[in-house]
């Protein structure tokens, strides 16, 4: 069996069970990106995998590493193939994994009996104390109880490949910027500024420190999103002068003040 996971933290948990269960063994091929946000319209001019390096080299300034989920993806499939292996997709509630679903279908469209999912949407999982608790991703999920996931092992049938293998073409017909999950299997697509709303919450009369500002956006924010997303929709709030704020705006968010309009003597803040 080969696996598909996303998320170094997901991946080592799954690892982490195969010395609990032997049957569990096998190649992990580990998505590290988070398709819930950013460009997905890949052309056959250009690819995936350099729309979604174009994407993050937008988000976070200086980004230098390349994208290579398709590739690592074909190189695996070259590999079942090769071995007569199938492979399973483990999905968990989240926007990443659902997406990643979606992005999957269409390779294996052609190579019926090969992709099979663990999927665990819904269902209720022993916790590290023995508490229950519902999962939104595999990096909460303790290697033991990924034991138990096994009977879930399923292969996706003709009828699932016919009613949801038009789903990524269509989030990439929409190509907005973020994509929230909705339960179930649903995801919509929203506008680049869905999580503004968020942000502006949490900006208020007194200065505070920028990176302050995004802690306290991941924690109110239930969707899976990637910190630097909302540290790039700050600065973009900023630079449309939606706040007060002191220091260099493309600098470091902790050397950023930053306080609501109106709310002390509006000076001019400082640009770089």
């Amino acid at each position: 069996m080969i696996h598909i996971i996303v998320g170094d933290e997901a991946a080592k948990n799954l690892r982490a069970a195969f010395d609990l269960d032997e049957n569990l063994k096998g190649e992990v091929i580990v998505l590290k990106d988070t398709l819930g946000i950013g460009n997905i319209l890949s052309t056959p001019e250009i690819g995936h995998d350099e729309i979604r390096t174009e994407t993050w080299r937008t988000i976070i300034p200086g980004f230098e590493q390349v994208v290579a989920e398709e590739s690592t993806l074909k190189d695996g499939m070259s590999n079942a193939m090769l071995h007569e292996e199938p492979m399973c997709f483990w999905m968990a509630p989240c926007v990443s994994d659902v997406c990643a679903y979606y992005w999957l279908l269409p390779y294996f469209k052609m190579m019926p009996g090969v992709l099979h999912t663990i999927n665990i949407i819904g269902l209720p999982f022993l916790n590290e104390k023995g508490q229950m608790f519902y999962p939104a991703n595999f990096s909460e999920v303790p290697p033991k109880e990924f034991i138990k996931t096994k009977r879930l092992l399923k292969e996706v049938s003709v009828s699932e490949f016919e009613v949801e293998g038009d789903e990524w073409n269509r989030l990439q017909q929409e190509n907005t910027w973020v994509r929230i999950y909705e339960g179930g299997k649903k995801i919509s697509s929203k506008d680049i500024s869905y999580f503004d709303a968020i942000i502006k919450t949490l900006v208020g009369a007194e200065k505070q420190k920028g990176n302050k500002v995004v802690q306290e956006a991941m924690k109110k924010i239930t969707q899976s999103v990637s910190s630097h997303f909302i540290e790039y929709r700050l600065r973009q709030l900023l630079h449309q002068g939606a706040f007060v704020f002191t220091g260099n705006i493309d600098g470091p968010l902790k050397e950023l003040e930053i306080s609501k309009l109106g709310s002390e003597v509006d000076v001019a803040s400082e640009a770089p």
